[in-house]
C-alpha cells in the first residue's frame, strides 16, 4: 500500500510539473527590464493549445518608471511590475492579448474589470489595473502614485501585428 501511495504521488508530481509556462508551444516567461521610457514587447493570445497572431506592443512610460520597473512577458500576458526597495517585483497593472472567445467570457465573468485597448479581426488587446493595492504589498499611498500613470501610458500603446 506503501509504494502505491508513493508511486501514485510521484505520478500525480510528475504530471503537475508537466502544467509548465511551456505547456503551449514554445511560450515562456521572459522578464526584462525598464530601461528607456518607450518599450516595445510582443504579446499573443493562446486557446487549446494554438497560439494566436504576434502583436508588438509599443508605449511610453514615464522617466520615473526607467530603472524601477520591470516586465514579465507571459506570451499572453504583459505585466508591468515596480521593483521595490528590497528587489521584490510589485505588480501595477497588466496587459493581456485575448482571442474572440477569451475576450467574451472574460468580460462576462469581470464586468469592467478589464478594459479593451483594441481589437482586431482576431485579437483583442486589453489591460487590467486593480483597483486596490493588495496583490502589489505597496501601501495604499505608494500603489495609487503609481496606478496615476497608468491612462497615460495606456493612451500611448501602439499595436502592430507581426505575424
Amino acid at each position: 500500500m506503501k509504494r502505491f501511495s508513493i508511486l501514485f504521488l510521484s505520478l500525480a508530481m510528475l504530471a503537475l510539473v508537466g502544467c509548465g509556462s511551456r505547456s503551449f508551444g514554445t511560450l515562456s516567461v521572459q522578464t526584462e527590464p525598464v530601461e528607456t521610457t518607450t518599450i516595445t514587447r510582443t504579446v499573443q493570445f493562446v486557446e487549446s493549445g494554438r497560439l494566436g497572431p504576434a502583436y508588438n506592443i509599443s508605449l511610453t512610460v514615464p522617466t520615473e518608471w526607467v530603472g524601477r520597473f520591470q516586465t514579465r512577458n507571459r506570451g499572453n500576458s504583459l505585466l508591468f511590475e515596480f521593483i521595490n526597495d528590497r528587489g521584490r517585483p510589485a505588480p501595477i497593472f497588466s496587459l493581456d492579448a485575448l482571442s474572440n472567445a477569451q475576450y467574451w467570457e472574460q468580460i462576462g465573468n469581470l464586468p469592467g474589470d478589464y478594459n479593451s485597448i483594441i481589437n482586431t479581426a482576431d485579437t483583442y488587446i486589453v489591460y487590467h489595473l486593480p483597483l486596490t493595492p493588495f496583490y502589489s504589498g505597496l501601501s495604499p499611498a505608494q500603489f495609487q502614485s503609481l496606478a496615476d500613470s497608468v491612462p497615460s501610458v495606456i493612451q500611448s500603446i501602439r499595436v502592430t501585428r507581426v505575424r
